[in-house]
């Protein structure tokens, strides 16, 4: 009786020895497994795009510290496009503004002129229009989507962008100096007239241009701060925005 149980306890165990050794020559020799293959990214149907609108409100005094001379916002106005439409081909190809502001196509889907108080880059001695009357509507960056459709179509872009910007100063809560305040807002739409996206920023300029005691100087040799803000609040929002 007990030399069957020895045996019996002897086949169990060659048993298992046995299942053991084949699990481990089963792993040393299977294939290694194949990771999921990556998702596929969505192209993007936007290849070439053109600026439109593009318009800064002059706000300038802030606690009656000074304010902006119109003229040097609008001698600025031919650098701000040319930095803004740069900043695009970074991404998409770009049909400048100069090749059609004087297209009566293009130009007959505006409001024909400019809003008082608003300032836009002059080509050829006619400005950018804006698309609206409304000034919330200008500062959303919003048109109608048949004309956003049309402006598409007579430009042969996939996209239109829209530019506003309010420029004035901004005084530090603790340390009582005066800097230049841009607020960007930019908006995008497609060839069907669907909004892509809107985005705002608002930057400060890097230098001190006045204090609360000193006033503030804005002149020809300050006003590149709100042009290099301007800018850099652009450059943010298309560096972020998902198309």
């Amino acid at each position: 009786m007990r030399k069957k149980f020895f045996y019996l306890l002897l086949l169990v165990l060659f048993g298992l020895t046995s299942c053991v050794a084949n699990k481990s020559n089963d792993k040393s020799t299977a294939a290694p497994s194949t990771p999921p293959a990556p998702k596929a990214s969505k192209t993007s149907s936007v290849q070439k795009v053109a600026v439109v609108s593009f318009a800064v409100n002059n706000y300038g005094t802030i606690f009656g510290q000074g304010s902006i001379d119109p003229s040097l916002i609008q001698k600025s106005m031919g650098d701000m496009l040319t930095g803004t439409e740069d900043i695009l081909k970074r991404r998409w190809q770009v049909k400048p503004a100069s090749s059609f502001v004087g297209n009566s196509s293009y130009f007959d889907l505006s409001t024909g002129k400019l809003k008082h108080g608003l300032s836009s880059p002059v080509i050829g001695g006619r400005s950018i229009p804006t698309f609206t009357l409304n000034r919330k509507e200008l500062v959303k960056g919003t048109i109608d989507p048949k004309i956003a459709k049309q402006l598409c179509n007579v430009l042969a872009v996939d996209a239109v962008v829209l530019y506003y910007s309010e420029w004035t100063l901004d005084s530090g809560k603790f340390v009582p100096t005066i800097k230049a305040l841009t607020k960007n807002c930019v908006s995008m739409y497609d060839s069907k007239g669907k909004k892509l996206f809107f985005q705002r920023k608002d930057v400060r300029g890097t230098k001190t241009i006045g204090s609360a005691y000193s006033g503030t100087h804005i002149n020809a040799d300050t006003i590149d701060n709100w042009v290099e803000a301007s800018l850099t609040g652009i450059e943010t929002i298309f560096s972020k925005a998902k198309i």
